[in-house]
Formats: C-alpha cells, structure tokens, sequence
C-alpha cells in the first residue's frame, strides 16, 4: 500500500465529521465555483492539445509526473477531491510515476499548484501565446479558490481536531 492511501481512510472520516457539524454547507458554494474553473480549464487543455501530450508522455514514460510527487498534496488538498469523489489508487499505474497518473492523464480534480503550473517546452511549442493566456487566466482563478477552500478546511479542522 502507498503511503498517501494511509491518509485516506482518517480524510474520509474528516468528511463524515464535517457533515456531522453542518460544515459541508458552508463550502458548497466555494466548492461549486472551483468545479466550474476546473471544467473550463481542462476544457482550454483539451482544445488546444495539451491533454493528449501529457497523456502520451505518459503513455512513454516520459511524463513530467515523476515518482514522489504525490507527496506535495496537503490533506486539504486530497480532502477536496475525496469531496469531488476521487478515488485514489492504492498503488501507481506507472513505476516511477506520481501515484495519480493514470492512461487518461491525472486522476485527480483539483491539482497541487505544481502540477497545475507546470508546462513543458513540447506543450509551449504548440500554444500560440493567446490561448497560453486563457489557460494561464483560469490556471490563476482555480488557485485562488482552491487556495480559499483549502484555508477553510484548515480552519474546520483547527476547530475539531487540535
């Protein structure tokens, strides 16, 4: 078993605990914005090529999603996708690879700033600078909210968990 599925089980209680004291509510607002920035922005990824470069790089083993890098996901962070009902893997698809790639590209909704940042010299080529900025727009709005929501989930868990 791999050593984020270990946080899993105690973020799946966290949920259940959130909904027991009625803070689910209170982010479902900031959770649907997110969504709609998320949709968006992998939408402009789709369009203009980079999902299936990153998707083939896979595919080769040549993915910029190295092993370990699963690690700089917070609870937070893998808290929201439990919440968008992510189901993370036990064990990597790929040897050497972050635990959440898979053959369709990143498994998980909402991505560590990393990964969400990152673009290789093989996708700049192919972005004309103009839908660059789009996705650079939406990259910028999914960090904000994310960043917002993962501030209140610290806050929730501050009040219930120290």
């Amino acid at each position: 078993m791999h050593l984020i599925t270990e946080k899993i089980e105690p973020l799946k209680k966290r949920i259940k605990m959130l909904e027991k004291k009625g803070e689910l509510p209170k982010i479902e607002l900031l959770l649907n914005e997110l969504k709609e920035i998320i949709i968006q922005e992998n939408m402009e990824r789709k369009l203009c090529g980079m999902t299936s470069i990153c998707v083939q790089c896979g595919i080769e083993g040549k993915s910029c999603c190295g092993s370990n890098i699963e690690f700089k996901y917070s609870d937070e962070l893998l808290l929201i996708n439990l919440l968008y009902g992510v189901e993370i893997p036990e064990e990597p698809k790929f040897s050497d690879m972050c635990l959440f790639l898979t053959d369709s590209g990143c498994l998980l909704f909402a991505r560590d700033a990393f990964c969400i940042n990152f673009i290789c010299d093989k996708i700049k080529d192919k972005l004309s600078p103009e839908k660059l900025k789009k996705l650079r727009e939406l990259e910028g709005l999914h960090l904000k909210l994310q960043f917002q929501l993962e501030q209140r989930l610290k806050r929730f868990s501050d009040v219930y968990y120290l």
